[in-house]
């Protein structure tokens, strides 16, 4: 089925003049929104491995705790 809808014209006018935002670039704490690093503490990406090594332990520790207390065959 051949496209119905017509084309989009471009987002940016050709013969609009370049903005350059100078006066936020002047402040020390400035960050560049088209640049941007993750500033992330090791412990938030290191929590959710040991919520699962804490539930996995728990877990193994239930099934032994269960097997043990059964009476022997």
């Amino acid at each position: 089925m051949a496209n119905d809808r017509p084309e989009h014209p471009p987002t940016t006018r050709p013969e609009a003049p370049l903005v350059v935002d100078t006066v936020h670039d002047m402040h020390r704490d400035h960050l560049d929104p088209q640049h941007q690093e993750v500033q992330q503490n090791l412990a938030v990406g290191v929590l959710p491995l040991a919520i699962v090594a804490f539930l996995v332990m728990a877990f193994v520790a239930a099934a032994w705790t269960f097997l043990a207390a059964l009476p022997p065959a």
